[in-house]
């Protein structure tokens, strides 16, 4: 398995942007193009991260809160106990059923993780949103993972679909991080979808320095969309997901300085199409 991390507190440059892909796979992280306006524990509290085994591609993005060890060790929990054997050339499940239930054992998990690492700090937890996405070839199959107001869009020619927006009745954001959230809840309060791969484009996990009103683009989904429209037909094959995490994360930066206002950016890309 082939993987790459990049965390919030490596990348503290206002306006600078960090990028790592293989193949059909690439993450990007900025701290923001604009000073914070608000108040935060840590400059940058982002982290994105892929795996790519012989049976599938992962990517996982993750918005923390009141401290980056939240989201850190999220994603960690995601890259050390899930992403070898979710990519692996065997699937470890038959069918959605199967696939929700792997989906919310990693949620829990790194709920947990997220509670252990601020004891052994002696800090209150950081809950952070979180966002993966994995797609299995073979199996024709994308499963999407999502806690809070992060992004997962599936992009089609001409569109891009929102997996994870939190629904209109619920009262609050929910994160990651809480003593709270056992199964029943996070069943509840998050979102996990199956899907095949028909007609699919790419797929792009971002935290909501694209969206944040006042901070971020208006239309999050329409920016996407055409960036992944301009990437398609400007560049190769083997540089359209690295491409496009660039374009996305750089659409938020521009958005940030116009606006005075800056927000930690993270963005995730699985390019499918062909």
């Amino acid at each position: 398995m082939e993987s790459a991390f990049l965390c919030g507190r490596e990348h503290q440059w206002v306006g600078g942007l960090e990028l790592a892909g293989v193949g059909p796979a690439a993450i990007a992280l900025s701290r923001g193009g604009a000073q914070k306006t608000y108040s935060y524990t840590d400059p940058n509290e982002d982290c994105v991260a892929f795996a790519i085994g012989k049976g599938g591609q992962l990517i996982v993005a993750a918005d923390g809160h009141h401290g980056e060890l939240g989201s850190e060790s999220a994603v960690e929990t995601i890259l050390d106990g899930f992403a070898e054997e979710w990519t692996a050339a065997r699937a470890p499940a038959e069918d959605e059923k199967a696939w929700r239930e792997l989906g919310l054992d990693a949620l829990l998990r790194a709920n947990q993780s997220i509670l252990e690492v601020a004891g052994r700090n002696n800090l209150p937890p950081a809950p952070t949103t979180f966002v993966l996405a994995l797609i299995r070839p073979e199996e024709d199959l994308l499963l999407s993972l999502s806690v809070g107001d992060s992004h997962v869009f599936a992009v089609d020619r001409g569109i891009a679909n929102e997996l994870g927006t939190p629904k209109s009745d619920w009262k609050f954001t929910p994160f990651l991080g809480y003593e709270e959230a056992k199964r029943p809840l996070l069943a509840e309060y998050s979102i996990i979808q199956t899907r095949n791969l028909t007609d699919l484009r790419a797929i792009v996990l971002a935290t909501d320095g694209l969206s944040e009103p006042g901070i971020g683009v208006v239309d999050p989904a329409r920016e996407v969309c055409a960036t992944v429209a301009q990437v398609e037909l400007d560049t190769r094959q083997d540089q359209r997901a690295v491409e496009t995490c660039r374009g996305v994360v750089e659409t938020a930066l521009r958005a940030h300085r116009r606006q005075k206002a800056g927000d930690n950016m993270g963005c995730a890309v699985l390019w499918i199409g062909h």
